[in-house]
């Protein structure tokens, strides 16, 4: 069974703008927030919102005078605005843009005169919203043959739900304009429904049949699923990847996943790893065998600690130096296990399901933490075999990085909350620790260990190398990440800088690291290997062009090309001469 993603699929540009307005705003007042119905159509999202104090008003959750309450996307009609301001709470709006600009031209032409027909789900709340903002001079509409029961009129305009279907819209249009001699037409549908649906037809005429992703409550979520089954193909609406059944599935040879506008990318990407599986499972003996052996080797950290191991031997080449085994081990089993207590640890991962390697993290914890701490352990062991220094070294980068993941101050009595003092809160720490930790690991440490001198160019450039290589991995992960983590609240550089800004930042990175190669290799400070190292660069570059053109997307994906990074390095190593 082939898996087809739809290109359009996630969130929309009026959903996320409101999830972002929502989520700074709880960063910044400590009381609860509220929002005037639900905030966008999906259920989990909402629930997790709720957990962080965010709060649907209604159903004995009303905002008080002063507190924040938010006009959700859809809008919402005047004399609403008014209801809500006479509770004398703080008003914030995170109408869709693309919806405040349709309520505008409807105030717009019902000064001029005009009829104003609006055409939509009658009880959908953005509708509602434009109604209310027609007034009496609004008539609300949902079908063509609907028209000949509106009031004469001499002029009229027509504008569309923001998620309705351009194909119900246009003959809506043509039988007004068959009805009223003076008709204004407004093209008010969101470019990204429009683009949305157009690709949704597609997929559903190549496909055998259509996965649409999305709340059961959500107008364009099940206006895609109502396309779809227009087509004939067969359609399944699921909120979660729970919904899908292996014995619905494994007669079709190819599957097409798209989603509503309101569908967060990690429910997405769930549904989309189900199916992998079950098209796993329809295949032969050998295959599932070698599937498990890759997600084990995944799911167990197995391959990024095999990269630090083919990283320190990279370094070793590019210093000119030989080393012998401990190093190498010491860095696997110290890479290993500080992985695994950081994904055990990870709180806001687990809320949101982000990966795949998750289910298993929560159902085998204790089998995880176990092997995160024999890890820790054994790199202590190996360590130790070179004297009592080198062992209070790596037990203090060991303790760091339990200080970092696990918030111990809980378990201690102080007079300060020292919750607000975790080095969590710390914006983007998260990438810099890691990056850190392993060029202690892969540069640093092995050349203490063999007594070989440190306090040389070659050293600081390959830490640095190391440390610009290890800091591209993490952005290239918490692009991926993005939207849970601003759900949860973690501060990481996207969430910070953006996407887009992101992806300038991996790239700039990038550049100066293949920059520091080229120097240190043209001033001899590093052999000749620093040449080599280039094709890293480019390796990074091809692998953020394949994900902006959305040709690797799950996190399977996403965390074996980044991982291969590092092997590829151990492998351009091996064999330069």
């Amino acid at each position: 069974m082939k898996v087809i993603l739809a290109k359009t699929a996630g969130f929309c540009k009026g959903v996320r703008r409101a999830l972002n307005m929502v989520l700074e705003k709880s960063e910044q007042e400590p009381g609860p927030l509220y929002t005037d119905g639900p905030l966008i159509h999906n259920p989990q999202t909402i629930e997790i919102l709720e957990r962080r104090g965010i709060k649907v008003a209604g159903k004995g959750k009303s905002p008080g005078p002063g507190d924040t309450l938010f006009i959700r996307t859809h809008g919402i009609s005047p004399e609403r605005r008014q209801e809500l301001l006479s509770l004398r709470v703080r008003l914030c709006d995170a109408t869709c843009p693309d919806v405040a600009k349709i309520q505008g031209l409807i105030r717009l032409y019902k000064r001029s005169g005009h009829t104003i027909i609006i055409v939509g789900d009658k009880n959908h709340a953005e509708v509602i919203g434009l109604a209310g903002n027609a007034g009496d001079m609004g008539h609300v509409v949902t079908e063509a043959r609907e028209v000949k029961d509106l009031p004469p009129a001499e002029r009229v305009c027509i504008v569309a739900q923001s998620t309705f279907d351009p194909d119900i819209y246009s003959r809506v249009a043509q039988a007004v304009k068959e009805r009223y001699s003076e008709v204004v037409v407004l093209d008010t549908i969101c470019p990204s429904t429009y683009r949305r649906q157009e690709e949704i037809r597609k997929l559903a005429q190549s496909a055998d049949a259509v996965v649409v992703v999305g709340g059961k409550n959500s107008a364009n979520t099940c206006r895609l699923v109502q396309i779809s089954e227009n087509i004939g193909t067969p359609t399944f609406h699921v909120e979660t990847a729970g919904e899908i059944k292996e014995s619905d599935m494994q007669r079709f040879h190819s599957v097409a996943v798209t989603a509503g506008a309101s569908t967060p990318n990690w429910i997405l990407m769930e549904v989309v790893d189900r199916l992998k599986e079950i098209e796993y499972q329809a295949s032969s003996s050998i295959l599932r065998a070698l599937r498990k052996a890759v997600r084990f080797i995944i799911k167990g950290n197995l391959l990024v600690a095999f990269g630090s191991v083919m990283l320190l031997y990279a370094n070793a080449r590019l210093m000119g130096i030989i080393l012998d085994w401990l190093p190498y081990l010491v860095a696997f089993c110290y890479i290993l296990s500080v992985h695994l207590l950081s994904h055990f640890t990870d709180q806001g991962a687990f809320e949101l399901t982000l990966d795949h390697r998750l289910s298993a993290y929560r159902t085998q914890g204790k089998l995880y933490i176990t092997l995160s701490a024999i890890s820790a352990i054994m790199a202590l062991i190996l360590a130790g075999l070179k004297g009592l220094v080198s062992f209070s070294l790596m037990l203090l980068l060991i303790v760091l990085g339990a200080l970092y993941r696990i918030d111990i101050f809980k378990f201690i009595s102080l007079p300060i909350n020292a919750k607000n003092y975790s080095l969590r809160l710390i914006p983007a720490s998260k990438d810099l620790f890691m990056a850190l930790g392993w060029s202690f690991v892969t540069v640093f440490f092995p050349l203490f260990l063999t007594g070989i001198p440190f306090l040389t160019p070659a050293f600081f450039l390959t830490f640095a190398t190391t440390f610009l290589l290890v800091t591209v991995r993490s952005l290239f992960f918490d692009i991926r990440d993005i939207q849970g983590d601003k759900i949860v609240g973690r501060e990481t550089l996207p969430t910070i800088i953006g996407t887009r800004g992101t992806k300038i930042l991996i790239m700039s990175l990038t550049s100066f690291q293949a920059l520091l190669l080229i120097l240190g290799s043209g001033e001899r400070w590093l052999t000749g290997f620093g040449y080599f190292m280039l094709l890293v660069t480019a390796y990074i570059f091809f692998y953020l062009f394949l994900y902006h053109r959305r040709v690797i997307y799950q996190g399977t994906d996403v965390e074996i090309m980044g991982d291969m990074q590092f092997i590829l390095a151990g492998i351009l190593a091996l064999i330069y001469p």
